[in-house]
């Protein structure tokens, strides 16, 4: 970017400044998932293929993979510890997501949470808003760990992460279990919740065009109907948008709704590399972007068709989904397929390393996607 846009170096630099420790307008985290860690993995390959090379010969596959994923949450956690210090926790931290979550029982999300949360001491444990997931984000937090909900699509979902929150800190304020260093974020995953297909076809059921448009002002709703519940709740957890587009309209123009027509209320945004780059263009064209400071109204003739189509419902209302419900939403499904291919795609990787030579000494990586807050 410093290369394409070299008169934005200071805009730039502000967001991305070469040591994470001393941001004071940009980085304040970062996030991790399967895809991301594969796309990391495969960008400095030869420094991963070294790491691959000093792991036993004899040591099973499910492991091998296990400390390939393990070592780049390490790495990604090292470079954001100065700043966890120097916010005392409230910036600089990882969210490091627990690999196949979205099938994994209780006990099983459990285990793996608590092995991520020991890799750092700035590691927040990224857990799927499943019926499983709920009861292990309770018992998580009981045991003081921070905790990011990810695969999050609907206000129950959020209803019950909130439920888990405050019941895990009840648990932990009885056993003397101290919670006061913990953080909590939902991950609504906002510009999905639109592009699921299922939304388009229960439009078209109904006869209703649902367009480009339509499907913004509907993740909107959705993001309000949830700032509005942790509003009456009091709690301490934070909502983190991510999967944030950008648009361009007919008259090509850049749009990114999820920034431009949120933030009324404090809210957390994971920025891509996408996203980050359309806010260095608009800063070069002296059309500069910041989250909205007072609420968008969502136009009634909008609100009144996204209400014929069930998929909105069930996103929109408390209680529009049951607690098993939950794992079966299609946008929860499409996530845990992203999830799938991921891990398959490192998998891969391993067992092409495997055949390749030796280890060759290279410089140490440090990769993250970044997070920020308004």
């Amino acid at each position: 970017m410093l290369q394409a846009y070299p008169d934005q170096r200071d805009f730039i630099t502000g967001l991305l400044p070469d040591e994470p420790g001393h941001s004071e307008a940009g980085v304040s985290g970062a996030t991790t998932n399967p895809a991301l860690i594969g796309q990391a993995v495969m960008s400095h390959a030869g420094h991963y293929r070294d790491f691959l090379h000093t792991l036993p010969t004899s040591m099973p596959a499910d492991t091998r993979l296990r400390q390939l994923y393990d070592q780049l949450i390490i790495d990604s956690a090292q470079p954001l510890l100065p700043l966890l210090r120097q916010t005392k926790q409230r910036a600089g931290w990882l969210s490091a997501q627990i690999e196949g979550g979205h099938w994994m029982n209780q006990d099983a999300l459990v285990a793996r949470g608590l092995e991520l949360a020991a890799l750092a001491p700035n590691i927040m444990i990224k857990i799927p808003g499943s019926a499983q997931g709920y009861r292990a984000i309770e018992e998580l937090v009981a045991r003081g760990c921070s905790i990011n909900n990810t695969f999050c699509f609907s206000v129950s979902q959020l209803d019950t992460c909130l439920k888990a929150i405050h019941a895990g800190r009840q648990r932990a304020l009885a056993s003397g279990v101290s919670t006061a260093r913990a953080r909590y974020v939902v991950s609504f995953m906002i510009g999905r919740l639109g592009a699921e297909p299922e939304f388009e076809r229960q439009a078209r059921g109904s006869r209703l065009h649902l367009g480009h448009t339509d499907k913004r002002w509907a993740e909107l709703a959705v993001y309000q109907a949830m700032q509005a519940l942790m509003r009456r709740r009091g709690t301490p957890a934070q909502l983190l948008l991510c999967s944030l587009k950008v648009d361009t309209d007919g008259r090509g123009r850049e749009h990114c709704w999820h920034l431009q027509r949120t933030g009324a209320e404090t809210t957390l945004y994971t920025l891509t590399p996408r996203v980050i780059e359309f806010l260095v263009r608009r800063q070069q064209a002296g059309r500069g972007i910041a989250p909205a400071t007072e609420w968008v109204q969502i136009p009634a003739k909008v609100l009144d068709r996204l209400l014929a189509i069930p998929y909105f419902n069930q996103a929109y209302f408390e209680g529009g989904l049951n607690l098993d419900e939950y794992a079966r939403q299609p946008a929860f499904l499409t996530a845990g397929n992203d999830v799938r291919l991921g891990m398959q795609r490192l998998q891969g990787f391993i067992t092409d390393t495997l055949d390749s030579p030796g280890p060759v000494r290279r410089p140490a990586f440090h990769g993250m996607t970044l997070e920020g807050r308004a």
